[in-house]
């Protein structure tokens, strides 16, 4: 008997039905897995009655989402979560190839809508390479079409314009795509970007960032999970690709960065943000307590200096890992007095702080609106009263969190060029 991926492919079309909640708004991938997807939701929504709205990748996708009984909605706000398939999947980046259904530029637009954007296959699908075995769709405009594919076959592509039904496919957006090979030595990113110079080219099948998460499933039924881009995990792909679009001037050196704050300060968006905006690894001091320490502080007990020193030593020996690879870092953590933050100098040598603060009213209104983080609002007026703000001899970057995120991350990666500009 042959092995069959539908096992694998409607495994994993449940798994990610599981995902979806009442209210939420989701977006519907295109293609045979994206399809099963699409009947397991539908069969969760009829017996539990679940209230959501989707958003379809294609008119295929609206038409079976309709059939179906889904509710569809207008794309006219983000999205909480979109599933889709995926034509590859490189192992250990999660980079993807997508647009073997002909819908890549849909696909893009609500992937990158999404608070969190997972990618469901079979495990034939996960590669060591892209390209490997799928072949690179190019959507282009059909005026000139011939003349764009000469300008891909320049780049060594050798495109082949898609053809359906005896004829030249055209996509939901009235465009034509062209298949291009890629060459085993081509840098994914680099050559994202040069296509997209080129006049007629109106997106590829790329998928370099974003995929919070791929969940694979083999031929007997069993799932595995791969955790992806932890910007994209924590709902933030978003306001990352603006402020990738933006190219902004980067440090010289990668910076070693320790971003502080009360509880609800926003450290770890910031902070996660600022990662992926400067390339360099993230790590959420939180993770760096002790056992003790986590349930302590989810009893609502306050640490004292003999439970943060283990912590503290973790925290410097993290920026100094950074110091001695030259990697540069951000790390996220209170670090709410002076005595504290000299400690982990003494142990990482120098860093730049961040600072963000903001008013009690709005940290506040913050903890409040919180789901399932363990310091308790309760502990609010405690931080503040602990908190000694940078002094002048620190050299902080200080930023007001009233600031919108993305605003925030541009302001600080602007001073830290500036301050290695001299």
């Amino acid at each position: 008997m042959g092995i069959d991926p539908e096992i694998g492919k409607r495994a994993v079309a449940r798994e990610a039905a599981g995902l979806v909640a009442a209210g939420m708004r989701v977006g519907l991938g295109t293609g045979t897995t994206a399809a099963l997807f699409i009947d397991a939701l539908a069969a969760r929504v009829r017996a539990e009655a679940l209230d959501i709205a989707c958003v379809a990748t294609s008119e295929q996708t609206a038409a079976q989402a309709e059939a179906l009984g889904l509710r569809l909605a207008p794309f006219d706000a983000a999205l909480d979560l979109a599933v889709d398939g995926a034509d590859e999947i490189e192992f250990g980046t999660l980079r993807l190839i997508k647009g073997a259904g002909g819908a890549l530029l849909r696909e893009k637009l609500v992937a990158q809508s999404a608070r969190r954007f997972i990618v469901i296959a079979d495990r034939r699908k996960l590669v060591s390479r892209l390209g490997t075995r799928a072949r690179l769709p190019v959507e282009i405009v059909q005026h000139g079409a011939e003349r764009t594919c000469a300008r891909l076959a320049e780049l060594g592509l050798a495109p082949a314009l898609r053809i359906a039904a005896g004829t030249r496919f055209i996509t939901d957006g009235g465009h034509h795509i062209a298949d291009c090979t890629l060459p085993a030595d081509i840098a994914p990113e680099a050559l994202d970007s040069g296509l997209r110079t080129i006049a007629g080219v109106v997106e590829t099948g790329f998928f370099l960032s974003g995929c919070a998460a791929a969940i694979i499933g083999d031929e007997h039924g069993a799932i595995r999970n791969f955790d992806g881009d932890p910007v994209s995990s924590a709902g933030l792909a978003p306001v990352a690709a603006m402020l990738r679009r933006l190219d902004l001037p980067k440090p010289v050196a990668p910076p070693r960065l320790a971003v502080m704050g009360v509880s609800a300060s926003g450290k770890s968006t910031i902070g996660l943000l600022l990662a992926d905006a400067l390339g360099v690894p993230f790590c959420d001091g939180d993770d760096l307590h002790p056992q003790a320490n986590r349930a302590k502080m989810h009893a609502g007990k306050q640490l004292d200096d003999e439970d943060r020193m283990p912590w503290l030593h973790r925290i410097a020996m993290r920026l100094a890992e950074w110091r001695r690879t030259g990697t540069g870092g951000v790390i996220v953590s209170s670090l709410l007095t002076r005595r504290y933050r000299d400690l982990v100098r003494g142990g990482a040598g120098p860093f730049t702080l961040v600072h963000l603060d903001g008013s009690r009213e709005l940290l506040a209104a913050r903890i409040a609106a919180r789901r399932g983080h363990f310091m308790p609002a309760s502990l609010l007026d405690s931080q503040l009263a602990t908190l000694e703000p940078p002094a002048a001899d620190e050299d902080p970057i200080v930023m007001n969190i009233d600031a919108p995120p993305f605003s925030i991350v541009r302001r600080i990666v602007a001073e830290l060029a500036r301050r290695q500009g001299g």
